[in-house]
């Protein structure tokens, strides 16, 4: 198994930008990609890691400090995944990885939770029944899309 975590760097772009627009099915650019790695130098609440096996990127983790305004020791973690959904050449999903790998990195910055942002746009019932374990829901954002 040749497989790890490690965050993201320019040299990464081009890969993100073909796995991102292969799974969502819209043309994300690398400049795009390499453009939110120039943005995230400035903030140390910020960072995107990559998932990988076999020289192949298959995943991504977007993971961000969320500090309370009123109580800025108090702090969560958002985290967002994309990745396929398991690698055909090995047994390992990519998705609970990179979450179980987010689970340590909140640890670690001693945050008092995490907040998984799904990109899925589905109904109240599947929404439901892809809950991962240990999380529940806690309200919905509106999203408008622009990319």
């Amino acid at each position: 198994m040749n497989s790890n975590i490690r965050e993201a760097t320019p040299q990464d772009t081009t890969a993100i930008s073909s796995l991102v627009s292969h799974l969502t099915g819209k043309a994300i650019s690398p400049l795009h990609i390499e453009n939110r790695l120039h943005n995230l130098r400035d903030n140390p609440d910020e960072l995107l890691y990559v998932y990988e096996d076999k020289n192949r990127i298959l995943g991504t983790l977007s993971f961000r400090i969320r500090r309370g305004s009123e109580e800025p020791s108090l702090s969560f973690s958002e985290i967002s995944v994309i990745s396929i959904q398991q690698d055909p050449d090995s047994n390992q999903d990519p998705q609970d990885r990179l979450r179980n790998y987010a689970e340590q990195l909140t640890s670690e910055h001693n945050c008092a939770g995490m907040m998984w942002l799904t990109g899925g746009e589905t109904s109240d019932k599947s929404r439901a029944s892809q809950a991962p374990i240990g999380f529940h829901e806690s309200g919905y954002r509106f999203v408008k899309r622009f990319l």
